[in-house]
């Protein structure tokens, strides 16, 4: 542990002598932080533990991105439901996670919709061009 050494005033010779000084000149009184250098306590810390990641938010958050990048829509559905556990937990447990959790909310929100919109396209259009086929089959014969 390291300790500092706090300048004593220049008027309190009795101070200096005790704690084995000689004559100390160009300090004032007091330092320049308002504290008496004489009954300056030892500097201390103090550390305390950080509070664990919410497990849940993390599974969220990978199932999120997982359903977005990968267009597997279970995958976006299961996200947003532990995103929405998580957030619950955390303000029930006072954990950390809360970003990952909304990150899953959104992602698992967002991806969920692009792809439910790309497939609805997509099997709209299939649809459409059996529908047309079928159509231009029955005006033929």
């Amino acid at each position: 542990m390291h300790t500092r050494q706090l300048p004593v005033g220049a008027g309190s010779i009795a101070s200096s002598r005790a704690l084995g000084h000689s004559a100390i000149s160009g300090y004032p009184s007091r330092s320049a932080y308002g504290a008496d250098a004489v009954f300056a306590g030892p500097v201390t810390y103090v550390y305390q533990p950080i509070a664990p990641t919410n497990s849940a938010a993390i599974v969220g958050m990978v199932l999120s991105l997982m359903g977005a990048l990968t267009g597997f829509f279970p995958a976006s559905i299961v996200g947003i439901i532990m995103g929405h556990i998580a957030r619950r937990q955390i303000r029930r447990r006072g954990e950390r996670g809360n970003g990952m959790a909304l990150t899953a909310l959104w992602v698992g929100y967002l991806g969920a919709g692009f792809w439910t919109l790309i497939w609805l396209v997509y099997f709209g259009t299939i649809v459409v061009v059996i529908l047309a086929a079928i159509g231009a089959e029955v005006s033929v014969g």
